[in-house]
């Protein structure tokens, strides 16, 4: 009479055809293995010394720490790098408490050699995994092509969302510039008309890149047109921005941001920097160029009722320039690792900002480019000039 654990073994793909016989022999050289739930069986690259037929519980299977699929009772673990004597190609981790029977090498191979309903039972198997895995990768290419897809609209959704390149308010002249790393980005820009010539610019950029930061840039947009018409002061604006971000429902996600009203009758620019890279100020006429600092700690690291943001006001003078950008541009590097900012960037403002936002715009991205040559471009690139013309100057649409 075949014994519980024969039983067991009768009732599993690998076994289903071997004789009771052998069952009686098999049983003998198996090796019962208890494992708590969280516990490594093997490692991924391990030799394979032995198959595992699970008992009991649940067995995750990993690779490269990302979770593959889940194995359960009657079914077994470790075969394939048994058969090829290759490193195995996954990691097996107890998904619940688990019991597994061990059944190494040396008795498997002569088991093997011995009795076809081995054979036929390790053929059966493979073939069941072997169809597994493709109804699994059709499954993954369709769910991959959805995500293609949606990624796509959101980047269309995104790009939509991006202010025109160019605005000519009066004396005041913008040009601007967004190209995300990924489908979508957490870099955004924009900028506001109020009355009296005074034009908002905002610039942003959420950690990272992707879904999450790509819905909170439009969640930032939102926020920013909603304040905007209540008060539209900077460090009104980043009230605003921070009280967002709080109630983001990503936790720990953070933003840099600057915010500059431009007033070209009072030829005077307001900013609040929240962490932001801090934008220039070049004045051709003298040849100073001035890096607007940071006032206040980026946005998420503090509580939404911390201190209040610090505005700074400064002249703006017809001829003057304001480049704004995100560390993509100045921390963008070339092939060996150089970083734009160090030794490109502000020769570049002092060589292009002469004649109108346009121009030094598509000069400093050209000076970025061939920077950059063919290095990869890691993060969201964002710039944003703006220039207060002198009276009669040519702008450019």
């Amino acid at each position: 009479m075949a014994s519980e654990l024969g039983e067991f073994l009768k009732q599993t793909d690998l076994f289903r055809t071997v004789p009771d016989i052998l069952i009686e022999t098999i049983e003998g050289h198996l090796t019962k293995v208890c494992l708590p739930a969280g516990r490594m069986l093997f490692h991924e690259g391990e030799g394979g010394d032995a198959v595992y037929v699970i008992a009991e519980g649940a067995l995750a299977l990993q690779s490269g720490g990302v979770h593959l699929l889940t194995r359960t009772r009657g079914e077994c673990v470790g075969e394939f790098a048994l058969i090829d004597d290759g490193p195995r190609s996954a990691a097996a981790a107890a998904e619940t408490d688990v019991v597994v029977y061990k059944w190494e090498r040396k008795n498997f191979e002569e088991m093997l050699s011995t009795d076809a309903g081995v054979a036929r039972g390790i053929f059966r198997m493979l073939t069941g995994k072997l169809r597994q895995d493709v109804e699994r990768r059709v499954a993954m290419v369709a769910e991959q092509e959805r995500w293609r897809q949606d990624l796509a609209r959101a980047r269309e959704i995104q790009s939509g969302m991006l202010p025109p390149q160019y605005l000519q308010r009066g004396d005041l002249e913008i040009a601007g510039h967004c190209r995300p790393a990924a489908e979508v980005g957490g870099d955004f820009y924009d900028y506001i008309e109020f009355d009296g010539d005074e034009v908002g610019l905002v610039i942003g950029d959420v950690t990272g890149h992707g879904f999450y930061s790509g819905l909170f840039v439009a969640m930032a947009k939102s926020c920013i047109h909603t304040q905007a018409r209540v008060a539209h002061t900077p460090a009104a604006m980043m009230r605003s921005l921070r009280l967002a971000l709080s109630l983001s429902i990503q936790q720990h996600l953070l933003m840099t941001c600057c915010y500059v009203a431009v007033n070209s009758r009072r030829r005077s620019l307001s900013y609040a920097n929240a962490g932001h890279p801090y934008p220039y100020h070049y004045r051709p006429a003298t040849g100073a160029l001035t890096r607007m600092q940071a006032l206040d700690p980026i946005l998420g690291a503090l509580d939404v009722d911390a201190v209040e943001f610090e505005e700074r006001t400064l002249e703006f003078q017809p001829g003057d320039f304001l480049v704004m950008y995100s560390d993509g541009v100045s921390e963008a590097r070339d092939e060996n690792e150089s970083m734009f900012e160090e030794k490109d960037f502000e020769p570049s403002i002092r060589e292009h900002c002469k004649a109108s936002a346009i121009a030094a715009r598509d000069g400093i991205l050209d000076a970025l480019s061939d920077h950059r040559k063919r290095a990869p471009q890691g993060d969201d690139m964002t710039l944003v000039v703006a220039c207060a013309r002198r009276s009669g100057g040519d702008g450019e649409a």
